[in-house]
C-alpha cells in the first residue's frame, strides 16, 4: 500500500511542474509555510506533515516530525515546561 502511493506520486511529479496536480500539492504545501520542493510536496502527499502548535509562543507549525527531530524536542520541552507552571500556580495554598 505505502509503495503504491510512493510510486503514484513519483508518475504524477514525473509529468512536470506544469501539471495542475503537480501545481495543486506545491500550493497546498506552501500555504503550510513549507518549501514547496519535491521532498516536502511527497510528505504531505504520503500524510507525513502533520500540524503542531507551540504551547508557549502559540506559534503554529506544519511539519514532518520525522525529519525535524529537534524542533520536536523543543515543542515537548516547552510542553513540560508550561505544565510544571500551570501546575505550580494551581496548588494550593499553604
Amino acid at each position: 500500500m505505502m509503495n503504491d502511493k510512493w510510486e503514484q506520486f513519483n508518475r504524477i511529479w514525473k509529468k512536470g511542474k506544469t501539471n495542475k496536480t503537480v501545481q495543486s500539492l506545491m500550493q497546498k504545501v506552501s500555504l503550510r509555510g513549507l518549501e514547496p520542493t519535491e521532498d516536502n510536496c511527497r510528505d504531505y502527499y504520503m500524510g507525513y506533515v502533520r500540524y503542531y502548535k507551540d504551547d508557549l509562543t502559540n506559534q503554529t507549525m506544519h511539519l514532518n516530525p520525522r525529519k525535524n527531530k529537534n524542533v520536536m524536542k523543543a515543542l515537548r520541552r516547552n510542553r513540560i515546561a508550561k505544565t510544571r507552571r500551570m501546575e505550580k500556580n494551581n496548588r494550593p495554598k499553604k
